[in-house]
């Protein structure tokens, strides 16, 4: 008897077909057995899975057919169980065995160490999402069953827990990294959810985080970030101030005038903070003084434009609250800067008034496009783009047609250039999704982020969606998820900036059951 632990992400799975709650092109409707060229699999870890309807997703990797059954996610108290059964059957039985390197523990869920990567709970009607809970040694509380095959020619079965804090709404978007996303339901404990617990190691901590929404201007001079109701609009002091100034020049009270109409889109009145802030060059008490006037001078002209229906106040932090722990030339660019702070909501033109930045790269409308490497080649298309509340979440699927050579960073060439500087770690720095944009009449529109850490003044954020997008093997494919604020559009425009574009991609809605 042959056993193996699934514990290690194998990237590689197209999408094939899904169920009547999975968030992409096709619905195969809710299942409550197993496929019938599958024997039965083993018991979910913790036990039964909660009443309520399965949520069935098949996919495709090399031919061989996986199966996974999403069970609702059940809620006791302030923490939830999410269980979900996979069945895989192999496309080429002479392999020994053919399993080796599909691995199917859903973004390193239960590997010690990664569970920031892991499988997440999110909601973007509330602007919500849920990372797997911690042990109280600091353990991911997950587990994922140990598979057992007499021989390769088998199907693969396995089965997991995940604990998380409890949502609130009804049905909650389940993320998959590797696999897509699924929409299932919220149903209150079965019997043995504490079992359930209890096998994971118990919890410790299980935390809600809040969604942050991002967008960039395309002249780059100016960010918009909302969590909630916080809506924070950052413009850059190289574009509004010469070096060691604080005398708005016209085209600075011109960007001055354009956040003041952003703001009144997004605040219908209140209170208006400006915030200027400093790089490390100079004197403390030099720094706090150029932030104190440069906040003044924006708060000056902000206050002509936005009238008696805002009350606009101003201070200066000099250089106490970087946004870059860096001494680079790009860090302290990103953190000389004028924040302006107020409550509203994040507001995204859909219809351009000009023309969106033009591109040399590879380009297509709604189809695939082809883009090369050093040595590469790789194709990427948009396989579906499903509208959620306040969201949309896209699915792309790239294969590599040409090449061999390790190319870790051939989806975006993030490397030291994440957009708008918002504090992801190193794996984004070469592997991740995070620059893929939505464009939007005047902005880019970047993907949700949220906070995985904070302490003494560090932040680490983390991307909602697939934060790794490894390399591939010649043949292989990967499925890549995003999850972007809703635009509005009923098309959109996926840019990869200086690698693909894909333009005119219709944008459906959710499938809401049978």
């Amino acid at each position: 008897m042959r056993q193996t632990r699934l514990a290690t992400l194998a990237v590689g799975l197209v999408a094939l077909s899904a169920g009547c709650g999975f968030i992409g092109p096709d619905s195969a409707g809710p299942v409550t057995e197993p496929p019938p060229d599958a024997s039965a699999p083993p018991t979910s870890p913790g036990g039964a899975p909660p009443p309520g309807e399965v949520v069935g997703v098949d996919r495709e990797w090399h031919e061989a057919k996986v199966h996974f059954d999403v069970s609702p996610v059940e809620v006791d108290g302030d923490l939830a169980v999410l269980r979900y059964d996979f069945t895989a059957t192999p496309a080429d039985p002479s392999q020994d065995p053919w399993f080796s390197t599909l691995a199917l523990s859903l973004g390193e869920l239960g590997h010690p160490g990664t569970e920031g990567r892991g499988v997440r709970l999110f909601d973007t009607d509330a602007g919500l999402v849920h990372a797997v809970a911690h042990t109280s040694d600091g353990a991911p509380a997950a587990l994922i069953d140990q598979v057992e095959s007499e021989s390769g020619d088998e199907p693969l079965h396995g089965a997991a827990i995940a604990v998380f804090a409890a949502p609130e709404s009804d049905s909650v978007d389940v993320l998959l990294p590797g696999y897509g996303a699924v929409t299932v339901p919220v149903v209150a404990a079965g019997d043995d959810f504490q079992d359930a617990v209890d096998q994971v190691g118990g919890v410790g901590e299980a935390e809600t985080t809040k969604l942050r929404a991002f967008t960039r201007s395309y002249e780059a001079g100016s960010a918009t970030s909302a969590e909630d109701d916080d809506v924070t609009v950052t413009l850059a002091s190289d574009v509004l101030f010469a070096s060691d100034e604080h005398t708005l020049s016209k085209k600075a009270r011109g960007v001055v005038d354009r956040a003041a109409a952003s703001i009144k889109r997004q605040a219908d009145a209140g209170d208006v903070q400006v915030v200027g802030h400093t790089d490390d060059v100079d004197t403390d008490s030099y720094n706090q003084m150029l932030s104190e006037r440069r906040a003044k001078a924006v708060a000056d002209r902000l206050r002509a434009g936005l009238g008696n229906d805002f009350t606009v106040t101003e201070e200066g932090r000099g250089e106490s609250e970087p946004i870059v722990q860096d001494t680079t030339e790009e860090a302290r660019a990103a953190n000389r800067r004028v924040e302006i702070q107020f409550r509203g909501h994040l507001v995204v033109e859909a219809d351009p008034e000009s023309d969106v930045p033009e591109t040399d790269a590879p380009t297509a409308e709604n189809d695939a496009v082809t883009i090369t490497t050093d040595d590469s080649r790789y194709t990427v298309e948009v396989e579906s783009m499903v509208r959620r509340p306040g969201a949309i979440v896209g699915t792309l699927v790239a294969e590599r047609t040409k090449g061999t050579s390790t190319d870790p960073a051939w989806f975006l060439p993030a490397y030291l250039d994440q957009i708008g500087g918002r504090e992801f770690g190193a794996l984004a720095d070469v592997a991740g999704a995070h620059n893929l944009s939505l464009l939007g009449a005047e902005e880019r529109v970047l993907p949700f982020d949220y906070v995985a850490e904070k302490s003494d003044g560090f932040v680490l954020r983390r991307l909602l969606g697939d934060e790794e997008v490894k390399p591939l093997d010649r043949g292989m494919s990967t499925l890549i998820t995003v999850v972007w604020p809703d635009t509005g559009q009923d098309t959109v425009t996926v840019d990869a900036p200086d690698r693909f574009r894909i333009t005119d991609v219709p944008v459906t809605d959710a499938p809401t059951g049978d």
